[in-house]
């Protein structure tokens, strides 16, 4: 977890050793030009038309010699989640808790939003591969330099995952092709209650807030609640520290009551 970009190695449990075997090397088929390749049809085609056939027909080969690097589309999608993790720079440990989950969090959303559908790649893989337990790790670790206990800092770790998968997979799906015309949900909302006219009296909240709706980008949202969450997780930090440096005795007696 240094301070510096991760190297950018493609190699995992799936092609580390398959990718040294010589049929893989007689084939001319590189593990990093096959995760380059199905990074660009990912860009192009989208996550649910990725297939280990399109992959196999843009390298020019037969599926089989996918077999020395990948079994199947799922071994597939892990390495191409990993190596767009790859991407993330990890902020150096020096810093205090609360700038090195923002900074981590900035590096989740620059390199999912780069990528077509990553947003649902890290939600529906879990973070297996080397550069994304690195990434977890970084995030636990932060949270246990700032005063969490391992369990906690274990459950924050998670919970601050699930935001930003939830805040970017949103940003995501605005910006995905065939979207880039349609109003974003919060502006729509704000047109639909400036032609209610009269009726939008029965939402006068909204409708005083009608012009701001239609301002709303996606960052400014993201970051609006990174910093209530930081807020939040400062807060807890203090309460869980004051709460462990308690006598037993009295933390017994307020658990049994």
């Amino acid at each position: 977890m240094g301070s510096s970009k991760q190297a950018k190695t493609t190699g995992t449990r799936h092609g580390s050793a398959r990718s040294q075997s010589k049929p893989a090397a007689r084939a001319g088929l590189a593990i990093e030009r096959l995760v380059e390749a199905a990074l660009d049809l990912l860009q192009e085609m989208g996550l649910d038309s990725l297939s280990t056939r399109r992959l196999a027909a843009r390298l020019d080969v037969k599926s089989p010699a996918l077999y020395w690097h990948v079994h199947n589309k799922n071994e597939l999608l892990a390495l191409l989640s990993d190596a767009i993790c790859a991407e993330m720079t990890l902020p150096p440990r020096r810093l205090p808790m609360r700038d090195r989950l923002r900074a981590i969090a900035e590096e989740y959303r620059r390199v999912l939003i780069a990528h077509r559908d990553a947003f649902r790649l890290f939600a529906e893989h879990p973070p297996t591969g080397p550069h994304r337990m690195a990434l977890y790790e970084a995030a636990i670790d932060a949270f246990l330099d700032g005063g969490f206990a391992l369990p906690e800092a274990v459950a924050m770790a998670t919970f601050f995952r699930h935001y930003l998968l939830g805040m970017i997979g949103e940003e995501a799906r605005q910006r995905r092709p065939g979207e880039a015309g349609k109003t974003r949900p919060t502006r729509a909302l704000g047109i639909e209650v400036e032609h209610l006219g009269e009726q939008a009296n029965q939402y006068p909240h909204l409708r005083q807030a009608a012009g701001l709706l239609a301002d709303i980008e996606p960052v400014t949202l993201f970051r609006l609640g990174l910093e209530v969450i930081l807020d939040g997780v400062e807060r807890h930090v203090k309460h869980s520290v004051k709460t462990r440096r308690r006598p037993h005795s009295i933390q017994a007696k307020r658990i049994l009551r």
